[in-house]
């Protein structure tokens, strides 16, 4: 019969986190062993571990009840009931030998990595299927309702637009996020319903968390990914940490080779100027360049507090040769073009931050920190042109420059008031400069213009929140945030501003959790956002398409203020959820027709307004070797303008599903895919899209980690759309290059796990420094 023994108590303990030393009888640690926390019916399996040389550790585990399995081969397993409170619990584990002899033993452990709770999704990154991703980008985009552009420049949540994009509590942009090592993300949350402390720009957070480091210790892991898509694509990556007891270092280096495609196609007509125009454009390898690297330091202080600095390079080279075929009819007048455009850019990101964080009294805690980024681009373009086969002639020479700097300072204060009452406060500051020079020689007509354009932003916002229990059975989080904005921009040497404006809004937002019983939860949402365009989109920069269109950033855009009302209803891990939403001032990408330069622009602009709702349900499912996540939802979206056609609006569904197979302990088979139904959304009508994917994992000798996977199988993401506004006449298709075959391998040296890196970033308005 198998004995076991524990002595369980605290020390030096890390909040929301269960570790644990485990010994034989004579004071030996256990090598090897299997450490599993189920809830308190044990029932459902919450976390799972390996015991390696007597240690373990699990982080963020919430307060609750649950049950700890420990098993080691050779030794009785040891089963307790454990309360954890939000202080962690450390524990001290003897086991007894086991006398009966094993012929062999093979634990199999099957754990969703998709979780949902109040509405809110959480995916472990760690899992096999997403850890073997070598792209942060690609990872996002194997999530329920998360959509990657086909230029890979913009993420969407079904019916919620763009998210904020968080690394550990405060926001950061898709530059960085893009620079990030995937092996250093502990987990991703998608919160569609954030709270006051969250910026307003946006209606929904992806909340991104990083892994954490054991006390004197080390690891290193190189990963080496080849894609096959169109062409050939190349991640290798290198990641390290390193802590000495007293402080940590956190370091990723990455070199992409990349081999970039694109298309789209429109055909457009202006019945006005009898004007009919039909083309494609066809970059069919673009030589990208990336060197992403990020250094982090973290020093602990006392209660939890913590010193923090951390930085973010990315630098990217673009060497793309554009061809265009262009049928153009004016009238009698009709021309066929050849287009050929030499592209050489770069793209330099730099983000670096401070931050400090304390408990200054006994219920109050402190957070502040400051942040400087900077991105710069330049694109230098010669332009040749082939009017009806008679041969190329160089037309233009465009010199392009766009850099920004900003600054940010943040102050937030919790107030612990009671077990049943916080208090939350805090105020920012941003100032952003921009400037965008471009000069354009047409060689044709020995002319030259030259644009200096300059951009100035400043935000100031306060926010206060309360959050507590007013019953066993009511949760609420309420509070409001206040923003003024101040933007202006003009042109170099020009006698007024191309914008001056001023603005004042108030956020207010309210979430009740309404407890049924131990299963099941009502969660009720109020919020209102705005969305503020990126700062390029406002800048002078253009593309030039064929001679008769211009693609072009807009300066005069508006932010897009949002109203939304949203509900859920939770059974377990299964979910129904439904919202109604209302924007004013929504911006897409349309064509228009300029009369003063005589040419077609294709840019983003406001709309009137956009409204809809949606409803869905979330069924995920676990059985023995087998994890499954499922959704379904129904979409109504209407888009209006008074300047455009409005189609009949039809609803829409999309559904996603991802089956996820465990063979043995150490290969995983996953396979799944995504839908969306054709869509008629007021102005806009777009396809169906049906995209398949499956990869296989495996680890051989406990540190080669390897993985093959087949993206959209089909070659279905494909993303058309029709739409008749301004006095033009449009249909297209932007052409997605993501049918792919990757093998991933990935070498672990060393171990580390255990106390946390913190680091938050600053800067409210990282994700629009494009």
């Amino acid at each position: 019969m198998s004995h076991c023994l524990i002595i369980s108590f605290s020390f030096a303990q890390t909040p929301n986190v269960v570790s644990g030393k485990v010994v034989d009888e004579n004071g030996n640690n256990i090598a090897i062993g299997d450490v599993l926390v189920y809830d308190a019916k044990q029932k459902n399996l919450m976390k799972y571990t390996q015991l390696i040389n007597g240690s373990f550790a699990f982080d963020y585990v919430e307060e609750g009840n649950y049950y700890i399995k420990i098993s080691a081969l050779g030794y009785g397993d040891y089963g307790k009931e454990l309360l954890l409170a939000k202080s962690g619990v450390a524990l001290q584990i003897i086991l007894k030998e086991d006398v009966t002899a094993l012929e062999e033993v093979e634990i199999t452990v099957s754990k969703n990595p998709i979780t949902f709770k109040n509405g809110n999704l959480k995916v472990d990154v760690q899992n096999p299927i997403f850890s073997s991703i070598p792209d942060p980008l690609n990872v996002l985009s194997k999530l329920p309702n998360v959509q990657i552009a086909a230029n890979r420049e913009s993420i969407t949540i079904i019916g919620k637009g763009n998210p904020l994009i968080y690394l550990g509590g405060q926001r950061i942009n898709l530059e960085e996020f893009a620079s990030l090592s995937v092996d250093n993300i502990d987990t991703i949350e998608l919160i569609n319903n954030p709270s006051s402390k969250y910026e307003a720009d946006g209606r929904a957070v992806i909340l991104v968390t990083r892994k954490r480091n054991l006390v004197e210790n080390a690891k290193v892991n190189i990963n080496e990914t080849a894609s096959f898509r169109r062409n050939f694509n190349n991640y290798l990556n290198a990641n390290g940490n390193y802590s000495n007891g007293k402080w940590s270092l956190q370091s990723n280096l990455a070199y992409n080779d990349l081999g970039h495609w694109e298309s789209n196609t429109f055909a457009f007509s202006i019945p006005k100027e009898d004007v009919f125009l039909d083309y494609l454009v066809l970059i069919p390898l673009n030589n990208r360049k990336q060197i992403n690297w990020g250094l982090g330091f973290f020093h602990p202080l006392k209660k939890d507090g913590y010193l923090s600095i951390n930085t973010t390079f990315r630098l990217q080279t673009d060497a793309s040769p554009i061809e265009t075929e262009t049928f153009f009819k004016n009238r009698e007048r009709e021309d066929t073009i050849l287009t050929e455009t030499a592209n050489n850019q770069t793209k330099d990101y730099f983000s670096g931050n401070f931050n400090y964080s304390k408990q200054i009294a006994t219920k109050l805690n402190l957070f502040t920190g400051f942040q400087y980024s900077s991105f710069k681009q330049t694109l230098d373009t010669d332009i040749s042109n082939n009017f009806n086969g008679i041969g190329f002639n160089l037309d233009q020479e465009r010199n392009q420059t766009y850099q920004i700097g900003s600054l940010a300072l943040r102050l937030d204060l919790e107030y612990n008031v009671s077990d049943k009452l916080k208090w939350e406060f805090g105020t920012n500051w941003n100032e952003a400069w921009a400037d965008a020079f471009t000069k354009i020689q047409e060689i044709s007509r020995s002319e030259e213009n030259v644009i200096d354009f300059d951009y100035k932003e400043r935000l100031y916002s306060g926010y206060t929140s309360l959050s507590g229990t007013l019953k066993k059975w009511l949760n609420y989080n309420g509070g409001v945030r206040i923003e003024y904005n101040q933007v202006k921009s003009d042109i170099e040497n020009g006698d007024y501003h191309l914008v001056n404006r001023k603005n004042t809004y108030a956020f207010p937002r309210l979430n009740l959790n309404f407890k049924l019983d131990s299963t099941k939860t009502l969660s009720v949402n109020y919020a209102r956002s705005i969305s503020r365009p990126n700062f390029s989109r406002t800048s002078s920069i253009s593309a030039y398409i064929n001679p008769y269109l211009e693609g072009s950033s807009n300066v005069n855009l508006l932010p897009t203020l949002t109203n939304e009302l949203t509900a859920n209803f939770q059974w377990k891990g299964k979910s129904i959820n439904a919202s109604y939403f209302r924007n004013a001032n929504p911006m897409y990408f349309t064509i228009r027709y300029d009369e003063i330069m005589d040419k077609a622009i294709l840019s983003p602009v406001n709309l009137n307004n956009e409204s809809g709702f949606n409803v869905g349900i979330t069924l995920p499912f676990s059985y023995k070797k087998w994890t499954s996540t499922n959704t379904i939802t129904l979409n109504y979206n209407k888009i209006e303008d008074k300047m455009a056609t409005l189609g009949e609006t039809n609803p829409y569904i999309y559904a996603y599903s991802n089956q996820q197979f465990r063979i043995g302990k150490d290969m995983m088979i996953s396979f799944g895919g995504w839908l969306l139904s054709k869509r008629q959304e007021g102005i806009f009508k777009r396809n169906s899209m049906v995209v398949l994917d499956t990869s296989i994992t495996k680890t051989f000798f406990k540190r080669f980690n390897c993985a093959l996977r087949l993206n959209d199988i089909t070659r279905g993401m494909n993303f058309e759309e029709s739409y008749a506004i301004n006095g033009v006449e449009a249909e297209g298709v932007y052409f997605a290059d993501a049918k792919e075959i990757a093998f991933s391998i990935k070498y672990v040296l060393g171990n580390v796990k255990g106390v946390r890196f913190k680091n938050k970033d600053v800067d409210e308005n990282l994700k629009r420094i494009r």
